[in-house]
């Protein structure tokens, strides 16, 4: 393992948190934080290390540890079947949690009939180009076009953008953008907004947030955890994260960290886990 790739006096606030049997929440990113940006979503599997790391992590009660992603909620419910992990989907409007689902700011029936508009616009305006990607996600469809040809894809985009502004009923959606990729999303598909919801339901108020993250939607996450005095560490992978406090250079960097965390703990004896009643949960190692 690596050295951690932080401040020192970043890793020491964090290991005297630690040291004082603080409790952390960890906030993690899974496309281009945890793995790889990989050719298309479903190529972007866990590997056997990943699972263990996070396995572990859910298991160190002094860590309550989510995923906050882009993806859907039923595709990291597929890829990360961890017992204790929590999984918020679509930029946190599907949170799974201590085994219930909670719908965050949406009404799925007023969603989905104006993301099958967009989709079928969109369909029309790929049509047989190669090169492009749509994904439906459910209560967002996205448009993914890295593999196109650079003038096609800004072409294509930026058309796809126009149809969105005609199409859409606002400030029920947004259009969130990226590297050669737009997604129209409910407002509510906000990890900022997000990330506020989940520690005002957490209810510990001594507890430490750190995030990782690696794109804009991420940044709005990183405003957040500053809001609540967190900690923010940007994965620059694929451009420069102004909002993150620290930064590191790849997922197995991200990894890295995480383990250097796990070695900071005593988890000998009992340890408080939190949940989102406001209480507290004895585990016992």
């Amino acid at each position: 393992m690596s050295k951690p790739m932080i401040a020192s006096d970043t890793m020491a606030v964090i290991r005297r948190h630690l040291r004082a049997n603080g409790q952390l929440v960890l906030f993690l990113d899974y496309d281009g934080t945890l793995v790889p940006i990989a050719r298309t979503p479903e190529q972007a599997r866990p590997d056997k290390d990943l699972l263990t790391l996070l396995t572990e992590l859910v298991n160190a009660p002094t860590f309550d540890t989510i995923i906050l992603s882009g993806r859907s909620l039923s595709s990291l419910q597929t890829m990360l079947p961890i017992s204790g992990l929590t999984l918020a989907g679509t930029y946190g409007i599907e949170i799974w949690r201590e085994g219930k689902i909670t719908l965050r700011g949406v009404e799925t029936n007023k969603i989905r009939p104006v993301i099958k508009r967009v989709k079928s616009e969109w369909k029309r305006l790929v049509g047989k180009r190669k090169g492009f990607l749509l994904e439906d996600k459910g209560l967002t469809i996205a448009l993914h076009a890295r593999w196109a040809k650079d003038a096609e894809a800004d072409l294509v985009l930026e058309t796809a953008r126009d149809l969105a502004f005609l199409l859409l009923p606002t400030p029920p959606f947004r259009l969130l953008g990226g590297d050669r990729f737009l997604e129209v999303a409910p407002s509510a598909a906000h990890k900022g907004q997000t990330v506020d919801w989940l520690l005002d339901q957490i209810h510990a108020p001594n507890a430490l947030p750190v995030y990782f993250g690696d794109d804009d939607k991420d940044e709005e996450a990183f405003i957040a955890v500053h809001g609540q005095r967190g900690i923010s560490i940007g994965v620059d992978t694929r451009f420069p994260l102004a909002q993150a406090m620290e930064h590191v250079t790849s997922p197995q960097a991200v990894r890295d960290l995480l383990r250097q965390f796990l070695l900071e703990l005593n988890l000998d004896g009992s340890r408080q886990h939190l949940n989102l009643n406001g209480g507290v949960e004895q585990k016992t190692r």
